[in-house]
């Protein structure tokens, strides 16, 4: 989740992010170049994490995270198919 406040960019992250919208929000938002750092916050059962960070990190760590999962589900794919 994305949100604006006071001219600061918030991303909260949490278990049901959808991954792949967000990156591409955030590539758009890294591309623009109106906010060079973000305040994410990192949402668990335990509690939540917050850390500020450049926008084009977050893109990125993002876009890997989502390839990742990609990944993994081709992974489980293969071994159901076994």
């Amino acid at each position: 989740m994305i949100s604006y406040d006071g001219g600061q960019l918030h991303v909260t992250l949490t278990r049901k992010t959808g991954l792949t919208k967000l990156a591409r929000l955030l590539e758009a938002e890294a591309a623009l170049g109106i906010h060079e750092e973000a305040t994410v916050v990192y949402k668990c059962r335990k509690g939540a994490l917050r850390q500020v960070m450049p926008v084009e990190a977050l893109a990125e760590m993002v876009k890997r995270e989502v390839e990742t999962i990609k990944q993994l589900r081709l992974e489980r794919a293969v071994k159901v198919g076994m």
